[in-house]
């Protein structure tokens, strides 16, 4: 089972159980911004090494040059991470983030290969499919495509490192919304979807961040 699930200042939960010889032991920081620089501590301390994966959920944006160091660490340890929506919106001023959940959400105008986008945008309440690009990938293995009620991103921009998962053709979203990406020694996974509870009771977008969680954890129990 998955088990040890810490909420600091949690919005909404997923509730996870899978059998399994091991438990695994999740880290989620979620919505309120008030908890990242404790969780930058507890980053920079031994207490790191009992979590297999580490679930973001949060918009923070200020980081020093210490917390910088303290949050690469996960990925010098190998440990998973799962970033789930608005954790795309973190850290704007911080390059490395962009690489390490392989995209970014704009606030500003941004340029790429000599073409001009932006700024993303956001759009709330809308009904629209979310169809699965890689069927065999572990994330998404046996699952359909699947019709959810969620916030969409417009104009972010998706770095060539990233594998695709997840993609909608949704005129108000940008196209792929789910993808895998590899920082270090960690997997990531990043999904657009999850803005409020219609995600987060949505039988589908449950079962996303489960196998992503189980997925990120099993190169985290073999390092």
């Amino acid at each position: 089972m998955v088990s040890r699930i810490l909420l600091l200042t949690m919005h909404c939960a997923v509730a996870l159980t899978v059998a399994r010889s091991q438990p695994v032991s999740v880290l989620v920081v979620a919505f309120d911004t008030a908890s990242k620089p404790g969780v930058f501590s507890l980053f920079a301390s031994d207490s790191l090494a009992e979590y297999d994966a580490m679930v973001f959920y949060d918009t923070y944006q200020a980081i020093s040059q210490t917390e910088k160091a303290a949050f690469l660490r996960l990925f010098d340890r190998g440990i998973g991470c799962v970033f789930l929506h608005h954790a795309l919106v973190s850290h704007q001023e911080w390059p490395e983030y962009e690489r390490i959940v392989g995209g970014r959400y704009h606030h500003a105008p941004y340029v790429e290969d000599g073409k001009k986008y932006g700024p993303s945008t956001y759009r709330h309440d809308q009904d629209f499919t979310v169809v699965i690009v890689d069927t065999m990938h572990p994330v998404t293995r046996g699952m359909s495509d699947f019709t959810i009620h969620d916030e969409t991103y417009i104009n972010y921009q998706i770095f060539k490192t990233s594998t695709p998962l997840l993609r909608t053709d949704y005129r108000d979203s940008g196209e792929m919304i789910g993808w895998t990406n590899g920082y270090r020694r960690s997997r990531v996974v990043y999904l657009q979807p999850g803005h409020d509870r219609n995600a987060y009771l949505h039988p589908s977008f449950r079962s996303l961040v489960h196998k992503a969680i189980l997925w990120v954890a099993e190169a985290s129990k073999s390092r």
